[in-house]
């Protein structure tokens, strides 16, 4: 048998939505069991034991205003399109799709229903298909904007070129996504599709093109929507120093800027379910810089996880409740 057609056939096996979750939850259980094996359970249970729950409190404190924050960026790029939509039903998807992305690798789960109920509720698909790609676009690039500026203050410059390589490469990339929709070359490229070919005619690609192209052209609003951006991902990272002071790890606010950006980079792949054993990996990875044992980093990761988890019930409970009705968003 020819080897492109075995890997062919290799790839669609793999692709199959089944063999693909069995295969991410097979990444994460073993990446945790090596994980729980380096680090020792006993002083991973240890290192929970000396939790400050006060601190947890205001965990969720900072969870729940990013949550909000986001809610109001999305009303904002809504508005650029032209599409109208009340804060608190934002606000409940988000929360939904927090929870939706406890079962898919990233934030598919989330974005997807997020889609769906904004299509839904507006008939604007392209629209709010839109706002949810900038919206993805502005928080990465936000994110690792933060960590560029935490790496030009690291001490030790010469020891941190692939740190530089991935941010300034996740930042080029994401600029590059956000700019493909407003080049000429690629509408007319779009525009010599639709003519060519009757497929591309219904799937409206000349429709998708116009509400990919980036609305938020008054400057108070773009002012803002950035600002939004840089407030969301200051407050996500003031959380996870919550949850190190909670455990009583000397971990530094200096650290976590840098060190945010790159472990959402890592988790944004799908190689396992919702991040788990990736995550605790690339805690594990830094946890030598932060002068803390490999259990402790363990721990730290695995707290934020439950937190974010006990946070996104909320969103399944926003789900339940929200089942039988189905409201418009006016």
């Amino acid at each position: 048998m020819d080897s492109p057609v075995s890997l062919s056939r290799l790839w669609s096996f793999l692709r199959k939505p089944a063999v693909s979750l069995v295969l991410r939850v097979t990444v994460s259980a073993l990446l945790l069991t090596y994980l729980v094996h380096l680090s020792a359970f006993s002083e991973i249970a240890r290192a929970f034991r000396r939790i400050n729950p006060l601190y947890l409190l205001g965990f969720f404190a900072l969870y729940f205003a990013s949550v909000f924050f986001t809610s109001v960026r999305w009303k904002t790029l809504l508005r650029a399109w032209d599409v109208q939509a009340r804060l608190t039903t934002l606000l409940r998807y988000i929360l939904t799709g927090l929870f939706m992305n406890n079962f898919l690798p990233g934030s598919l789960g989330g974005d997807a229903y997020r889609l769906y109920s904004g299509a839904r509720d507006t008939g604007k698909l392209e629209d709010v298909a839109a706002t949810i790609f900038y919206e993805r676009v502005l928080s990465y690039a936000s994110l690792v904007t933060l960590g560029l500026v935490a790496l030009s203050t690291h001490p030790r410059h010469a020891d941190d070129w692939l740190f530089w390589l991935i941010l300034i490469g996740a930042l080029i990339g994401l600029l590059t996504l956000a700019a493909v929709s407003s080049i000429p070359v690629f509408e007319q490229w779009i525009n010599s599709l639709m003519e060519r070919f009757s497929f591309a005619r219904k799937l409206r690609l000349n429709d998708w093109l116009k509400s990919f192209q980036f609305k938020v052209r008054h400057p108070a609003m773009l002012i803002s929507v950035f600002l939004l951006s840089f407030l969301i991902q200051i407050t996500d990272v003031f959380a996870f120093s919550l949850v190190a002071a909670a455990i009583q790890l000397p971990v530094t606010l200096h650290d976590l800027f840098l060190f945010v950006p790159l472990l959402y980079l890592a988790i944004l792949l799908p190689l396992s379910l919702n991040g788990i054993g990736i995550r605790e990996s690339v805690f594990v990875l830094f946890a030598a810089s932060w002068g803390i044992l490999a259990a402790d980093a363990v721990a730290f990761s695995l707290t934020v996880f439950a937190l974010n988890l006990a946070g996104s019930l909320v969103g399944g409970v926003v789900y339940w409740f929200d089942r039988p009705a189905k409201k418009s968003v006016q």
